[in-house]
């Protein structure tokens, strides 16, 4: 029983940690977008 019980524990902790991976890598996967946003439209805006 008590194996049971720390499987269930690590599984928990890993798919927080594995929610807390997507979230870093979706805000990550934004700020990109918004910087490349701004060199585009920077780079757009000279000419």
């Amino acid at each position: 029983m008590g194996c049971l019980v720390f499987r269930s524990r690590r599984r928990a902790k890993v798919q927080v940690s594995g929610s807390i991976l997507k979230e870093k890598r979706t805000k990550l996967y934004i700020i990109k977008r918004c910087v490349l946003m701004l060199v585009c439209w920077r780079d757009n805006g000279d000419k």
